[in-house]
């Protein structure tokens, strides 16, 4: 059971974010199913699900406010199709925008995308006559951030072309982004108004899909507008991610006894640093993550954190 727990400790601190964000659902979803097993031999009616779900109702939110983080990493026990689907989008959407954006901007757009999610998904459901015919609605899913994460690497990367399976021709990705977001459009018109429909979690995924616009056409700008929510998930969640804020002093050169200097004798260590990253990468791309050895994996680990 150690070696277990220390393998599974091992993948998520030497994985990427994306590996991070599917351990953490798939994780949160085991451990809240079994808790659920053990209450309801006792407590028949019990669902937990209200204890991290997001609730439209403004007061739910008053006295459980950790469901708005909650929701996004909880999936319906109905089935293992909820957390499925949403982790294989994230895997492919996760891993397209960490090769091209960098690992440290996504933890802080899945979180953004479904903030964003939740805040239409609320404002729906009290302000829209159609959402009103129904009973307060109940949120819970990754959806919302997927869909942020997937509509910004398709508003960034519009041309760029993907083969899929049983089309011949490769397909460009904004194509590919605009039939999942009509279909979360369509599925809306389709539901709305229907008691017990899931009208709010289509609502929530055009909220991370109108952020996710939002964030991309900032970006093609240069202008990242969750700069400060990065820095600031870096300072509590010890993230290390970059401060943005923080203005690098040039450093001054040490002299060491013999009258070596210390900068020097650095950026020699980094050099030959960079180079060994490189030739990881390398291996990496010829033979997998899993041909590194140990001390490889650990030196590249090392180097992701920074």
């Amino acid at each position: 059971m150690s070696s277990i727990s220390e393998n599974i400790k091992h993948q998520f601190n030497s994985g990427s974010m994306v590996v991070k964000l599917i351990m953490v659902n798939v994780g949160f979803f085991i451990v809240s199913l079994l808790v659920s097993i053990l209450i309801k031999l006792g407590s028949p009616g019990f669902q937990i699900a209200h204890y991290y779900g997001a609730s439209s109702n403004f007061m739910e939110l008053v006295f459980k406010p950790w469901t708005i983080v909650t929701y996004m990493f909880a999936h319906s026990f109905s089935g293992i199709g909820h957390l499925f689907w949403n982790m294989i989008m994230l895997y492919f959407s996760g891993s397209y925008f960490v090769n091209k954006l960098g690992n440290k901007k996504l933890f802080s757009l899945y979180l953004a995308g479904g903030f964003a999610g939740y805040l239409l998904f609320v404002l729906g459901f009290n302000f829209l006559p159609a959402f009103s015919l129904v009973s307060d609605g109940f949120l819970i899913g990754a959806s919302a951030s997927v869909t942020a994460i997937l509509v910004v690497i398709g508003v960034m990367y519009p041309n760029d072309e993907f083969k899929l399976m049983f089309i011949p021709q490769p397909i460009k990705l904004i194509y590919i982004v605009g039939f999942f977001i009509l279909l979360d459009f369509i599925k809306i018109q389709a539901n709305v108004g229907l008691e017990g429909a899931n009208e709010g979690g289509w609502l929530s995924h055009l909220g991370g899909a109108f952020f996710g616009f939002y964030y991309a056409t900032r970006m093609k700008k240069g202008n990242n507008v969750l700069r400060r929510f990065e820095v600031f998930l870096g300072n509590i969640l010890s993230l290390n991610f970059p401060k943005f804020f923080v203005k690098n002093k040039k450093s001054k050169l040490k002299v060491e006894k013999g009258g070596k200097q210390k900068k020097q004798s650095d950026t020699s260590n980094n050099k030959l640093r960079k180079e060994n990253i490189t030739d990881i990468l390398s291996k990496v791309k010829k033979s997998g993550y899993e041909s590194l050895t140990r001390k490889e994996k650990d030196l590249l680990f090392s180097q992701t954190k920074k």
